[in-house]
This record gives structure tokens, C-alpha cells and sequence, in this order.
């Protein structure tokens, strides 16, 4: 089943054009890995994604529900409020900086959307967040506050929030990037989880070790475009493009010469 399908996007600031042209689809169980340059685009991509921006043209259709869409007098339509809120609730997001309410228990993070936008009981979404927060393991700090916490711990709270309006996408953006290395390795282990279990999930992230062990497709975008997108394998062992090339002698990864 295809849950994402993206056409023609663009999206501009000013007179810089920030995502130019993209399409790409994203089918239910797949993980997508971005990877590119600062700058090239990514993050706003997911902003557009998950309707923290809007597009200027192109078409997003989410489980087959149309989200946004360009008529042929080129004006952009976005679905009625009724339908946008049922689609928003179908797409997960994890930020760079967790984003957590600093004066909300751990608890009362994971559990506030479900209640408020989910109509969820307040018992049903407790058990789904102690639930949520034993496969993270950090079912110890359900009444402890995000200041408690470590980054690595805040970002895995974060993950856990997303999770508990069961997405059936869930989009993160560099979500280690604001970690020290030592921490990074517990977030990512959650993620693996998560894709193990085939969640759908599109992955910005730098850690290009991360991107290649564990994405089904890699997408390096630059210039607000998509340079060149495919297995990891592909991506990282022999890139067709001399742009791709150029980007990931800057890591420590082996690819034909």
C-alpha cells in the first residue's frame, strides 16, 4: 500500500527556492533515509510533509487521501479543515530539539494529544504510554519532567509521543542532531526498533552509518532537488551521480572509485 506520494513540490522563501520539483513515493513498511547537504532542503520538505509549511505547487497524497493538490490554473488547493485533520493525524513527527512541554511529566506528554486531538480515553492513552515508554526503556521516568532528563531520553520521550497517536507515517527530522555522540546510540537504537516492527518512517539524519544499515532507500537531496535516490547499497557503494560522490567523501564510508 502506498502511503506517501509526492508531485512536482516546491516550496520557496523569498527569492530562494528551497524544494524544487520533488516527487518521490513512500509505500507502507518502508523506510526512507534523507541525507544532503545543510541547506539542501530536507528539512523543509518535512515541514511541507507534515503541514508546518506551505507548498507553493505540487500534489501530497497520504493513504491514498489527497492533502494538497496544484489546479490547472496553477492555484494550490488544500483538502477542507475536516479532512486535513484526519489526514494530520495519519503523520508522525519527531523534531531535532524533542519539542517536549518542559511543564508536562514524561507521562503527560505522551498522553496530552491522544486525549485532546485523539479523543482517546485518559486511561486508554496512559496504558498506551506506559506501554510506549517500556519499549523505550524508560518506563522509570513516567512522572519525572523533561529538565530530568538527558537529551538522549528527551528525544526517545519524543519518539514515544509521536508513536502514541499511531501515525501511519512517522517523519523525523535529524533527530540526533542535537545530541552528544554518546547519547545518539540509544535514539537510534529506537529507531531500528521501529523499522524492524516496519513502520513507515522518512528519516533526515547525518549519520550516513545509520542511513545505510538501516533504510530500504536512501534519497540525497541538494539544491532543494533530488539528486539521485535508491538502495543503500546503491547510494553508498557506487553512486551515479558525481554530486552524490562528492557529498559522501566527506565520510569515512567506502565507495568504488
Amino acid at each position: 500500500m502506498q502511503i506517501l506520494k509526492v508531485e512536482n513540490l516546491f516550496k520557496g522563501f523569498d527569492e530562494l527556492e528551497v524544494v524544487n520539483g520533488v516527487s518521490f513515493q513512500i509505500q507502507q513498511g518502508e523506510v526512507v533515509g534523507v541525507i544532503g547537504p545543510s541547506g539542501s532542503g530536507k528539512s523543509t520538505l518535512l515541514r511541507c510533509l507534515t503541514l508546518l509549511e506551505k507548498i507553493e505547487h505540487g500534489r501530497i497524497v497520504v493513504a491514498g487521501e489527497t492533502m494538497v493538490e496544484t489546479s490547472p490554473q496553477g492555484q494550490v488547493v488544500y483538502a477542507p479543515e475536516e479532512k486535513l485533520r484526519k489526514i494530520r493525524l495519519r503523520l508522525g513527527m519527531v523534531f531535532q530539539n524533542f519539542n517536549l512541554f518542559p511543564h508536562f511529566t514524561v507521562l503527560r506528554n505522551i498522553t496530552e494529544a491522544p486525549i485532546l486531538v485523539g479523543g482517546i480515553s485518559p486511561e486508554e492513552a496512559e496504558a498506551t504510554a506506559l506501554q510506549l515508554l517500556k519499549k523505550i526503556g524508560l518506563q522509570e521516568k513516567a512522572t519525572a519532567y523533561p529538565y530530568q532528563l538527558s537529551g538522549g531520553q528527551c528525544q526517545r520521550v519524543a519518539i514515544a509521543r509521536a508513536m502514541a497517536m499511531k501515525p501511519d507515517i512517522l517523519f523525523f527530522d535529524e533527530p540526533t542532531s542535537a545530541l552528544d555522540p554518546e547519547l545518539t546510540g540509544e535514539v537510534l537504537k529506537v529507531i531500528r526498533t521501529l523499522a524492524v516492527e516496519r513502520m513507515t518512517m522518512m528519516v533526515v539524519t547525518h549519520e550516513m552509518s545509520f542511513a545505510r544499515e538501516v533504510a530500504d532507500r536512501v534519497i540525497f537531496m541538494d539544491n532543494g532537488q533530488i539528486i539521485e535516490e535508491g538502495p543503500p547499497q546503491q547510494i553508498f557503494e557506487n553512486p551515479s551521480n558525481e554530486r552524490t560522490r562528492s557529498f559522501l567523501q566527506n565520510y569515512n564510508l567506502s565507495f568504488r572509485a
